[in-house]
């Protein structure tokens, strides 16, 4: 039997009013089709069964991937949860589609006036900014696809370290202290905006994560939902503007 091989990436959930996709269908080698979903069996290489939220995070992280058990059959659709190389993880990013576009905001859209104080008490405000690339991200602590992404976006900040043009906000729903304990804990290298509740509800955003950029002329560039490559698809973005 050809080993089966799942890529969990997209299974990503979106917080918030944006449903999350279906789970995807596994191919076997009949012209049967399995779906996987919290119901799986799934294992890790020792054979301990994995409660669907561990294997659903694991898989989405992209570190690893899901493949067919040894004794996986039709009849007896078991998983197991396995590392995943470099190579594997270059090739699954390039196969996924772009992300989906937000439902709050349009291309070409001049994105509505701001000014706000991050957590160190540094004011941004969005008439000053022009003539900079801003990078929005709307999370909330709780947000299991939020906290998923951190890594990637430290990654996006790092590689435009050399960039003075390029700035990086991160409007958190949660209060100051609860968002300093937070990245205290989980290194997260946006200037954070705390307490902004009203700021996203003011530009209608429901859905967590939502990451927007905004070109020198404060308009919208590029906007999407949570996506495994969704740094890579900013750092393009961030690039095409001149």
């Amino acid at each position: 039997m050809k080993q089966l091989i799942l890529s969990l990436g997209l299974l990503l959930a979106t917080c918030g009013v944006v449903a999350a996709q279906d789970a995807p269908l596994v191919k076997t080698a009949a012209p049967q089709r399995i779906r996987v979903d919290q119901n799986s069996v799934v294992t890790n290489a020792e054979g301990q069964r994995l409660p669907y939220q561990v294997w659903s995070t694991m898989v989405a992280s992209g570190e690893f991937k899901l493949a067919g058990a040894p004794n996986y059959s039709p009849a007896n659709p078991a998983f197991v949860v396995l590392p995943q190389t470099a190579e594997e993880r270059a090739a699954q990013i390039a196969r996924m589609p772009p992300p989906d576009e937000s439902p709050f905001f349009k291309t070409g859209q001049a994105m509505a006036p701001f000014k706000v104080w991050d957590i160190n008490g540094r004011k941004y405000d969005s008439k000053e900014l022009l003539g900079k690339v801003v990078v929005l991200n709307f999370w909330f602590i709780g947000c299991p696809p939020c906290r998923r992404e951190i890594p990637d976006l430290n990654r996006l900040v790092e590689q435009n370290a050399q960039r003075p043009d390029v700035v990086f906000l991160a409007v958190a729903l949660d209060e100051k202290f609860a968002v300093q304990k937070f990245i205290k804990e989980n290194p997260f290298a946006y200037a954070h905006i705390a307490g902004a509740r009203a700021l996203a509800q003011r530009y209608g955003v429901r859905a967590f994560p939502t990451n927007v950029v905004l070109d020198k002329e404060g308009k919208v560039v590029f906007h999407a939902l949570s996506h495994p490559n969704i740094a890579g698809f900013m750092q393009k973005a961030i690039d095409n503007i001149k």
